[in-house]
């Protein structure tokens, strides 16, 4: 699924490869301390499903260069399963960009909090898990404000 959405910068330009554009990116600073970060989020409006993914590259204070795709599905009505298909689009990314020689993923944030208050809660630990099985560090909810707040932002626009 990564072909099949182009990642945008938020200037509106369209990246051919993003995976190239990370590598090239990454490669033109490594002499920072840039962390990749991905993370994804959804919103239901209508009868439509939008999710967002971004991806950050982090350069501790200094700010951060990211880019995104948008892209509207089925609506998704039932909670745990959109949450979990979030999950599932960061992943994607990731491994698409491990699998171009990207080794540098050091976060997947996920938009789920471990707070058993909250509703998102309830695949908390399936989500904690699936990412942590898979070799990335996963933050949450309230570890996680730059790159889910991100792709929240980009959502609701």
């Amino acid at each position: 699924m990564i072909a099949d959405i182009q990642f945008k910068k938020f200037n509106s330009e369209i990246l051919k490869d993003v995976t190239t554009y990370v590598k090239d990116y990454l490669d033109k600073h490594r002499n920072d301390n840039i962390e990749v970060i991905i993370g994804t989020d959804s919103q239901n409006k209508g009868s439509k499903t939008t999710y967002s993914t971004v991806i950050a590259m982090y350069n501790p204070g200094h700010g951060a260069h990211c880019v995104y795709r948008k892209w509207h599905e089925r609506k998704e009505t039932i909670r745990s399963v959109r949450l979990l298909h979030e999950v599932e689009m960061s992943l994607e990314v990731a491994e698409n960009l491990k699998n171009a020689g990207v080794n540098k993923i050091d976060y997947i944030d996920i938009d789920i909090n471990p707070n058993p208050k909250f509703k998102s809660n309830e695949v908390y630990q399936t989500a904690k898990g699936w990412v942590e099985s898979m070799g990335y560090e996963v933050r949450y909810k309230s570890l996680c404000p730059l790159v889910t707040s991100a792709a929240d932002w980009i959502v609701k626009s």
